[in-house]
C-alpha cells in the first residue's frame, strides 16, 4: 500500500459539504469534479523512504586530517546504505571511500585548501541527501553558512583546529624619507611554545633572518634597515616554525612610500636633533628666526624660553599645529614653566600645562612685586602700566591661600600698594582693587622700594621668598636730577645679601629705554631670572610665568624611574626605562595621552591631537638631565616613532578599510581647504585585486574588495597618481576559529539536526521524503469541471458512441 499524507488535511472536511448540493441531472459529474479540487487543496503528498546520508569532511588547512580521523571513528554500519562522502575546503568534491577506516580520503590537488566555504558544501551535500553529517572546526573564510542552510537536517561534530603559528602583522611607517633607517615590528602569534625563524625581505633582497623562541600568544620581533632614494619600498616577511603547521598565514607584506619631505626643524636641542639625525631624519638646526610664515617643516622640536619669540610667532606656531603641523617641546632650563610658556598660544596646543594647582602640599611662599609707576609707564597703547597691572592680576589669581603677596610701587618715592598678606579670598579682592587703582607719576628711583621689600621678606617665616622688580627706564639711584650725586646704588650687593638671607630676585626690563645691564646684574646676583620684554605685550605672560616659576617647585630632581604606559606609539616587549636625573613638573591635559609617567602622575612623555595637528611633550632634557635614561636602548625607537607620528600631515584623501564578512569595505574621504573633492574616478588596489570606488556622498567614495590571504597596503589611485594608502592587517579567516563551535551548534539547531558530542554509532532517524501529488488531483478535477460545463452548454448526446456499437451488434 502506497502511503499518502496531506499537508492541509482539515480541508478534506469540504467533501461533506458536497452532500448539501442539489442533485440535479448529471450531478455525479459535478460532485466528482468538486471533490477532486477539494482533495487537491488539501495538498496530498506521497511518502517514500528518504535518500541516503551525506558526510561532509573539512580538509581545509586549519583542520588538516582531524576531520578525516573523526570520520574514521564513526560507525555507519547501521545505515541502510553507505553514506555519500564529500571533501570540502574552498570548494566541495565527492569521493568514494572505504567507510570502515576512511581510506581514500586524500584531498585532490585541485581542491583549494586555504579557504573554507561551509555554505557551498551544505548545498552540494543536501542536493542528493536526506540528512547531512558535518565534520569541521567551524572556521569559514568564504560564504555565510547561516544564510544558506539546506532544507534537510544537518548533524554537526566539532573537530579541533591544528596548532598554528602565524605572522599577524608587520608594523611599519607608511612613509619615510630617503636615507632614513626604518624600524619594523613583526608580530608573531603562536598556539604553543616553539622556535620560529623570521625572514624579512626588502625589494626582493633577503635581510638577516631572526631566530627566536616564542611562547603561546603574541611576540614582537623587530628588525631595522636603511632605505635608499625615492620610490616605494616593497617589504615582506615570512616565518617558519619547528613543527608542521599551516603555512597560508605565515606571510605578510606591506609597502612603504619613500619621498623627499620637508626637514624637521630643531630649535635649541642638539641632543634630540642628533638622535633623530642618526635615525635618518632630515634635521635642520635652527633658531627662533626660522619661525616664519609659511612654516615649511615636517615637524618642529622646541627647547627654548619664550623670550626670543614675538607674539606673532607664537600665534604662527599655534596655527601651524591646528592646521596639521607637528610640534614637540623638550625639557631644559628655559622650557615649559621655566621658560614663561604658561598661558601662551604654544602651551594651548601642548599636551601638558604648568599649572600645578592640583598639588596638596606646598611650601609657604612669600613674594613681593616692586613695580615702576614712573611717568614713562603711561606710554604705549595699551600703556605699560596697564600691561603691568594685567600681569600683577594674573599673579594674584595664581596664588594659593597660603601664599603671602605684597606690592610696592616706586617713582620718586615708594609706597606699599598692599602689604605682605595671605592670598585669601578676601585678601585677593583687596589686592585686585589696589592694583586697579595704580597710576603713574615722577621718576625712577628703585633703592627705597627694593630695600623695603628685602626687609619685609627677612621678617617673614616663609620657606620661599622672592622679589620681582619691573621697570621700563634707567635707574637714577645716586645719580642724575632725581637720585642726587654719587656713583649710584650697589644693587648687586643688595641682591647678594638678600640671596644669603634666602631671598631671590628676578628682574623684568620692558621697553627699549630700560636699564638692561643693571637689571640683568640684579637678577644674576639675586639668583633669579632676567626678562627683556622689548615687546611689552608679552609682559602679562612673563609676569604670571615668573610668579609660577618662583613659587612652585617646577624642577623634579633625583633619580626618578619613569613608568612606561601601554600606548600604540610604544612597541610591545620593550624594557622598562631607567631613571632620569630631573624633569620639569607639569600636568597632563584632559584630552592628552601619557606614554612615560614620572612621580604623582606627572608626564615625562605625552602626546595629543590638536585640531588637524599633533603635539608632544618630553619634559626631561637629553642634553643635561637624562642620566641613565639617555642610554635606554629603546629611547631612539620611541622618540623616532613619536616624531614620525608628529610628521603625519593631513592628506586630501584619507582611506578607511573595514573588514565586512570576507571582504574589505573601503571608504575614502576627500577634502581640500575645507571643500569636498567631488567627481573623481578612484580605484582601490590591494593584493593584486582592483575595485572601482563610487561616490556615495559629498567628498566620500566607497567600494568593496576581496581580502587576500596576506596583509598588505591598500592603495587608492586616481589616474596614475596614488592619493591615499592604508595599511591592512586582517586576520586570515581560515585560521580564525573563534566562534566556530557556535556556528556548528546554530547549523544543527536551525536545520533540526543534532550537535554530536563524540564519534560513535551514527544511525539517525531520517524522515520520509514527501513528493507532492496535488497537481494531478487539481488537473483531473478541473478537466471534469470544464467537461461538465461544455456538455451542459451544448447538450448531452442522446446516444453515446458505445451505445451505437451495441445497437449495431443487436441488429446483426
Amino acid at each position: 500500500m502506497i502511503p499518502f499524507s496531506f499537508a492541509v488535511p482539515w480541508l478534506l472536511l469540504g467533501l461533506f459539504g458536497l452532500l448539501l448540493l442539489p442533485r440535479r441531472r448529471h450531478w455525479p459529474w459535478r460532485f466528482a469534479a468538486l471533490g477532486l479540487l477539494i482533495v487537491a487543496l488539501a495538498q496530498p503528498q506521497l511518502d517514500r523512504p528518504s535518500r541516503a546520508v551525506s558526510v561532509l569532511i573539512d580538509v581545509s588547512e586549519s583542520v588538516g586530517e582531524a576531520a578525516s580521523e573523526a570520520y574514521a571513528a564513526f560507525d555507519f554500519s547501521q545505515l541502510p546504505n553507505p553514506p555519500a562522502l564529500f571533501l570540502f575546503a574552498g570548494d566541495t568534491t565527492g569521493v568514494a571511500a572505504d567507510t570502515a577506516n576512511g581510506a581514500g580520503l586524500e584531498p585532490p590537488a585541485s581542491l583549494v585548501r586555504n579557504r573554507t566555504d561551509i555554505a557551498r558544501a551544505l548545498q552540494v551535500a543536501a542536493a542528493s541527501s536526506g540528512r547531512v553529517l558535518l565534520l569541521s572546526d567551524g572556521a569559514e573564510s568564504a560564504g555565510d553558512a547561516r544564510l544558506a542552510l539546506p532544507g534537510v537536517p544537518v548533524d554537526t561534530f566539532v573537530v579541533a583546529s591544528r596548532d598554528n603559528v602565524r605572522l599577524a602583522d608587520l608594523l611599519a611607517p607608511e612613509s619615510v624619507a630617503p636615507g632614513e633607517t626604518v624600524e619594523v615590528t613583526a608580530v608573531v602569534e603562536s598556539d604553543r611554545a616553539t622556535e620560529v625563524r623570521l625572514q624579512p625581505t626588502v625589494n626582493g633582497e633577503e635581510l638577516e633572518p631572526i631566530t627566536r623562541q616564542v611562547q603561546p600568544g603574541r611576540t614582537p620581533l623587530r628588525f631595522r634597515f636603511p632605505v635608499g632614494g625615492d620610490g616605494d619600498v616593497s617589504l615582506s616577511a615570512r616565518i617558519d616554525a619547528d613543527f608542521a603547521q599551516p603555512s597560508a598565514d605565515d606571510n605578510q607584506r606591506t609597502t612603504i612610500a619613500v619621498s623627499e619631505e620637508d626637514p624637521l626643524l630643531v630649535i635649541g636641542d642638539p641632543a634630540v636633533g642628533e638622535l633623530l639625525r642618526r635615525q635618518g631624519f632630515s634635521v635642520r638646526d635652527g633658531t627662533a628666526s626660522d619661525v616664519t610664515n609659511p612654516l615649511n617643516y615636517s615637524a618642529i622640536v622646541l627647547r627654548s624660553g619664550i623670550e626670543p619669540f614675538t607674539p606673532g610667532q607664537l600665534e604662527l606656531l599655534r596655527s601651524y599645529v591646528e592646521n596639521g603641523g607637528g610640534l614637540m617641546m623638550t625639557g631644559g632650563p628655559e622650557s615649559f614653566g621655566l621658560g614663561a610658556w604658561y598661558r601662551t598660544p604654544v602651551e594651548a596646543v601642548l599636551p601638558v600645562t604648568t599649572d600645578l594647582r592640583t598639588e596638596v602640599e606646598l611650601p609657604l611662599v612669600a613674594m613681593v612685586v616692586v613695580l615702576d609707576r614712573s611717568q614713562s609707564m603711561s606710554t604705549g597703547r595699551p600703556s605699560k602700566i596697564s600691561l603691568a597691572k594685567e600681569g600683577a592680576i594674573g599673579m594674584v589669581e595664581l596664588a594659593y591661600q597660603q601664599d603671602l603677596l605684597g606690592l610696592i610701587t616706586f617713582s620718586d618715592s615708594s609706597e606699599w600698594a598692599f602689604n605682605l598678606r595671605p592670598a585669601t579670598e578676601r585678601g585677593k579682592r583687596e589686592m585686585l582693587n589696589a592694583i586697579l587703582n595704580l597710576d603713574t607719576q615722577g621718576g625712577t628711583i628703585l633703592e627705597p622700594a627694593y630695600d623695603q621689600a628685602l626687609g619685609a621678606l627677612r621678617d617673614s617665616e616663609a620657606a620661599i621668598k622672592h622679589i620681582i622688580v619691573l621697570t621700563d627706564g634707567q635707574l637714577y639711584d645716586g645719580r642724575g636730577p632725581f637720585g642726587g650725586g654719587g656713583s649710584g646704588t650697589d644693587f648687586n650687593a643688595m641682591a647678594e645679601q638678600g640671596l644669603r638671607d634666602g631671598i631671590t630676585t628676578s628682574a623684568i626690563a620692558i621697553g627699549e629705554g630700560a636699564d638692561f645691564q643693571r637689571l640683568e646684574a640684579i637678577a644674576r646676583a639675586g639668583g633669579g631670572r632676567y626678562y627683556s620684554a622689548l615687546d611689552v605685550s608679552t609682559l602679562p605672560r612673563i609676569f604670571t610665568s615668573e610668579a609660577l616659576t618662583a613659587t612652585r617647585s617646577l624642577l623634579r630632581e633625583g633619580r626618578i624611574a619613569p613608568t612606561l604606559r601601554a600606548h600604540p606609539l610604544t612597541p610591545e616587549g620593550i624594557t622598562a626605562p631607567p631613571p632620569v636625573n630631573a624633569y620639569i613638573a607639569s600636568s597632563l591635559k584632559r584630552d592628552s595621552e601619557m606614554i612615560l609617567e614620572g612621580q604623582e602622575r606627572e608626564p615625562i612623555l605625552a602626546v595629543s591631537r590638536q585640531g588637524l595637528g599633533r603635539t608632544a611633550a618630553l619634559t626631561t632634557d637629553l642634553n643635561a638631565w637624562a642620566g641613565d635614561f639617555g642610554a635606554w636602548p629603546a629611547l631612539p625607537g620611541v622618540l623616532g616613532t613619536v616624531t614620525r607620528w608628529l610628521q603625519a600631515q593631513p592628506a586630501e584623501f584619507s582611506a578607511t578599510v573595514t573588514p565586512v564578512g570576507n571582504r574589505l569595505q573601503v571608504v575614502v574621504d576627500a577634502v581640500k581647504d575645507g571643500e569636498y573633492i567631488n567627481n573623481r574616478e578612484l580605484e582601490a588596489r590591494y593584493g593584486g585585486v582592483q575595485a572601482s570606488l563610487q561616490q556615495v556622498a559629498p567628498g566620500r567614495y566607497q567600494g568593496t574588495i576581496d581580502t587576500p590571504a596576506e596583509g598588505g597596503t591598500l592603495l587608492v589611485v586616481s589616474g596614475s597618481e596614488i592619493v591615499a594608502r592604508s595599511r591592512v592587517s586582517t586576520p586570515n579567516a581560515e585560521f580564525d576559529t573563534a566562534g566556530g563551535d557556535t556556528l556548528l551548534r546554530d547549523i544543527a539547531r536551525l536545520t533540526g539536526g543534532e550537535l554530536l558530542a563524540e564519534p560513535g554509532v551514527y544511525a539517525p532517524s531520517t524522515p520520509n521524503e514527501r513528493t507532492p501529488v496535488w497537481p494531478w488531483f487539481a488537473v483531473a478535477g478541473f478537466t471534469l469541471f470544464v467537461a461538465e460545463l461544455l456538455l451542459r452548454r451544448f447538450g448531452w448526446p442522446s446516444r453515446w458512441p458505445w451505445q451505437a456499437r451495441e445497437d449495431v451488434g443487436e441488429a446483426a
